[in-house]
């Protein structure tokens, strides 16, 4: 008995010492691992050195002390001045050569930046040296201008843009000529020029669309500095300043022409233009009888329009001809399809673009504004008032005195109570559409804000005074427009309810009292007009009057 006793436990202590190597080897196994390689790959050696003089390869041999990988490394490579034909990459083991068949030019510095494009293979850690120099002539050149590049609309940094030196002053530049020396910006908008030989430089920026180094695309970005600049070394005493800022802007396409145009279904049609129309005539070419007779409706800006018919057309074919300044045309509409929706009581069937009526607070409204319903349709006539249902808190009230029908919306000019509950009930078939079409029944609920909600803004301005106007903005969270008033140079601004949060104001040099920011045009030699904003941020508090007094030296 005593024997069995002993077997079961030898067996039993076997199995325990079986799990335990067991459970020892696959820890070995999975490794708990160790901190994140963040060590950049570093060159050892190269062929020929960097900043070597009297160049004459047509290759750079680069080792380094690990094994590399490419990414994306000819999109990364900048060389400058810029070669013609692309640079060959081929890795073996740890050495990287880059070749090229171009004829380098005599005496001049070339400057290879590498970017993000050479990592290490484990990590994808970038290398710790991007710049590689060397000089085909008996010295290194080593003067240099920086700066940065911001957007001259709101002076916010311009990132990833190619800036650009050219040894001319010519008019066609940069539409016509590569330049001598470029760089690209990086996330502060920031550039430097480094390398460069001495003399006197025309300097711009480019956001190009194609990839290449000309002004040659419609829409691309440009910005340049007026007259020529000259090059500093580092630590120059010369009073000229070796750093610049670039406004980058794109021009306005000047060319009038009709951007989109859609059919509203059978009820009307849309244009869309490129930009403010001033004088205009349509005729509608296949004499409809029903066409001519519509109502035209414009944009705030002026550059759409909508020409609603007299009543719902059900044409095969519609071909009309926009005369809008200097642009002419003639576009062609086909059949609409229309899609009908349940009748309504009382009125026709809707369509596909509806007609619906939308509340614009959307559930809060200010107590100091008056409320409007809005339409996408133009609104014939609201009949039958008294069925109207205006509930504030518990008392009915009657909508008649303040209610008020305009082209595209029903607006309630009332009395509102302070952070008070109000309903709006409008019962099926009492507001129409200019084609005869109605609503469902609504209900609309919400509630007005408190004073306390809001506080007030008082700005005394003294602005340069320059012979011309300024556009003043209040800007709210993400440069939402608030308020936009053209002002004179010297004056105040007050604010009475605004919700509490922070704001600041931009001031747009008005330099053609034309009340628009006007963009740059480089062939005319016209930088955009001036930016510039209140350098703090303004906090509205609740129930709190903030005077401000900003005074600007131009």
């Amino acid at each position: 008995m005593i024997g069995l006793v002993l077997r079961y436990f030898r067996i039993y202590a076997l199995l325990v010492a079986l799990a335990f190597l067991a459970h020892s080897c696959a820890q070995q196994v999975a490794p708990t691992g160790g901190e994140k390689d963040i060590t950049p790959p570093r060159i050892l050696s190269s062929s020929p050195q960097s900043e070597s003089v009297n160049m004459q390869n047509d290759k750079i041999v680069l080792e380094f002390d690990e094994y590399v990988a490419l990414k994306s490394a000819s999109q990364e490579l900048i060389v400058s001045p810029p070669l013609k034909y692309p640079v060959q990459f081929k890795m073996k083991n740890k050495k990287l050569t880059l070749s090229w068949k171009d004829t380098l030019a005599e005496n001049a510095t070339y400057l290879f930046q590498f970017g993000e494009g050479i990592v290490d293979v484990n990590e994808g850690n970038p290398l710790d040296s991007n710049v590689f120099v060397f000089s085909t002539g008996p010295y290194i050149d080593s003067f240099e201008i920086s700066g940065s590049v911001i957007d001259a609309f709101d002076l916010k940094p311009a990132k990833d843009i190619w800036v650009m030196l050219y040894i001319e002053n010519i008019d066609s530049l940069p539409l016509t000529e590569l330049p001598r020396y470029f760089a690209k910006t990086d996330d502060r908008g920031k550039f430097h020029l480094q390398y460069l030989a001495k003399g006197d430089y025309k300097l711009f920026c480019l956001e190009t669309m194609n990839g290449g180094y000309l002004y040659d695309v419609p829409g691309e970005a440009i910005g340049f500095i007026d007259g020529m600049i000259a090059s500093t070394t580092p630590g120059d005493t010369v009073t000229q300043d070796s750093s610049y800022t670039i406004r980058l802007f794109m021009e306005e396409d000047s060319t009038q022409f009709v951007k989109e145009f859609k059919q509203l279904t059978n009820k009307g049609l849309m244009f869309q233009f490129n930009r403010t129309v001033t004088e205009i005539t349509i005729t509608e070419l296949t004499n409809n009888e029903n066409v001519p007779k519509w109502t035209e409706n414009w944009s705030q800006a002026h550059d759409s329009v909508v020409y609603w018919f007299a009543k719902p057309n059900d044409y095969d074919s519609l071909r009309v001809e926009i005369k809008a300044d200097d642009f002419i045309d003639t576009i062609f509409f086909r059949k609409p399809v229309e899609r009908k929706s349940k009748a309504k009581r009382g009125g026709a069937k809707a369509d596909e673009s509806g007609f619906k009526l939308k509340m614009r607070s959307k559930g809060v409204h200010d107590f100091y504004k008056a409320l409007n319903i809005d339409s996408k349709m133009p609104i014939k006539e609201v009949n039958n008032l008294e069925q109207f249902v205006f509930v504030e808190g518990e008392d009915t009230l009657d909508v008649t005195p303040y209610l008020k029908r305009e082209f595209y919306n029903i607006r309630i000019e009332y009395p509102w109570k302070e952070g008070m509950k109000y309903k709006l009930l409008i019962p099926d078939s009492l507001v129409f559409s200019q084609f005869g079409e109605t609503q469902d029944t609504l209900v609309f609920g919400f509630t007005t804000t408190r004073k306390e909600d809001y506080g007030q803004l008082n700005i005394k301005r003294q602005l340069p005074d320059l012979g011309h106007g300024y556009i003043w903005q209040l800007l709210g969270k993400d440069d939402v427009l608030i308020d936009e008033q053209f002002v004179s140079s010297v004056g105040e601004i007050d604010y009475d309810y605004l919700p509490t949060g922070e704001y600041h104001v931009r001031v747009f040099f008005d330099v053609n009292d034309n009340e628009i920011w006007d963009t740059g045009y480089y062939k005319g030699k016209r930088q955009p007009e001036r930016t510039t904003y209140y350098d703090q941020k303004i906090e509205i508090r609740s129930n709190w009057a903030t005077e401000l007094e900003w005074i600007l030296v131009d």
